[in-house]
């Protein structure tokens, strides 16, 4: 049997320690990143690539096999959900409009499309929070996009995995999405009433998804991008994350920028709780001081984005913003300036004023303090 010929990358990565970087067979375009020395793998000759060893996936908590995401299992999935969390129908993007032969769109309710970021999975707590949320309130048809396995833990270390897997993904995932949106308005749904809300790598999907449908002449009508990610992100150009130009309307909420939120203004307008000129902000009720990177104690600002989502629906009128230039101007301001231009975090507002919204919440739920955090 002709196995092919494969050429492989290694790295210096200590004292006579080389690691494994990348591997293709030579003529192909199939790239293979395990980022990690890998033994006993076993050869696909008729897809042209490696797989690892399922003892080393479930090592990092995956266990599927690294050759792409082409494959229904562990590529992007729509949960659709028909009235609580544990109750739901789930297909792979391409499948996605199978929903249409059951009895769950109600075409007089608006639909609301969730997706995670980074690690994030079905039972993670941004998940569960938002998505139970917006099934208890019984006000829209709810669909989470679950990309669990493409956002992934799966190399050693967070950073390889967030640069050399999840980002790289998410990009693909929203080029993906966009084409099951068509599809989906063609079988049954309005995209005129969807609205999506993606937290940190999912707003760049939504983002994304928004970009390359508009580019077919349609316009989605609203994009909540839950403090977008920086990382890779804040380089690319527009057509490639979430900007301004994503959606009719794109909110966004900054409630960790400068550290795993972007400090960009990505939206039509931006909403900044507890903003501070210099550094990274820390939201009321998280810890102070370092902590592990990705440990719950220093994403915990960065979660607060869709904490403050969730209360601004439950609490509404009481998470506004207030329109200004820039913080400084803001911070200076009279309070009848301060009330002069405002917006709620819930508020569908395509023809608001573009630009920077600045509040101040408390530090645990209910976050909102109406007029008292102008």
């Amino acid at each position: 049997m002709n196995a092919g010929v494969f050429a492989f990358f290694f790295i210096l990565v200590g004292s006579g320690q080389w690691q494994l970087m990348s591997c293709r067979r030579v003529h192909s375009s199939d790239y293979f990143d395990p980022s990690a020395y890998i033994e006993d793998w076993t050869l696909d000759n008729e897809n042209e690539t490696l797989h690892l060893p399922s003892s080393y996936l479930h090592s990092f908590g995956y266990n599927h096999s690294w050759n792409g995401y082409s494959s229904n299992e562990d590529g992007a999935k729509l949960r659709y959900y028909f009235g609580s969390r544990s109750d739901y129908k789930e297909w792979p993007l391409s499948e996605g409009h199978k929903i249409f032969s059951y009895s769950w769109y109600d075409p007089s309710k608006p639909t609301v499309i969730f997706t995670h970021g980074f690690t994030g999975f079905p039972e993670g707590l941004a998940v569960v929070s938002v998505v139970g949320f917006f099934i208890e309130e019984g006000k829209s048809n709810v669909i989470l996009l679950n990309w669990q396995h493409l956002a992934a833990h799966v190399y050693p270390s967070f950073v390889n995995s967030y640069l050399n897997w999840a980002a790289p993904n998410a990009i693909k995932v929203g080029a993906e999405f966009a084409e099951t949106l068509l599809n989906l308005s063609k079988t049954g749904l309005d995209l005129g009433k969807t609205h999506l809300v993606g937290h940190s790598l999912g707003a760049h999907i939504f983002g994304i998804a928004g970009n390359r449908i508009s580019e077919r002449g349609v316009q989605l009508p609203w994009i909540t991008g839950l403090d977008p990610s920086s990382a890779v992100f804040d380089m690319k150009p527009a057509h490639m994350k979430l900007n301004p130009n994503s959606a009719r309307y794109v909110s966004v909420v900054h409630s960790d920028p400068s550290k795993y939120g972007s400090s960009k203004e990505l939206g039509l307008v931006n909403f900044w709780p507890n903003y501070r000129n210099r550094g990274p902000v820390l939201q009321p009720g998280c810890p102070a001081g370092r902590h592990a990177r990705f440990s719950s104690e220093d994403l915990c600002s960065h979660h607060r984005c869709w904490q403050l989502l969730i209360d601004s629906y439950k609490y509404r009128g009481t998470l506004i913003g207030s329109y200004a230039t820039s913080f400084r101007i803001w911070k200076n301001y009279s309070k009848d300036e301060r009330n002069a231009d405002v917006l709620g975090l819930e508020t569908y507002n395509p023809v608001a004023k573009p630009g920077n919204y600045y509040l101040i919440t408390a530090g645990k739920s209910p976050y909102g303090l109406g007029e008292d955090g102008l």
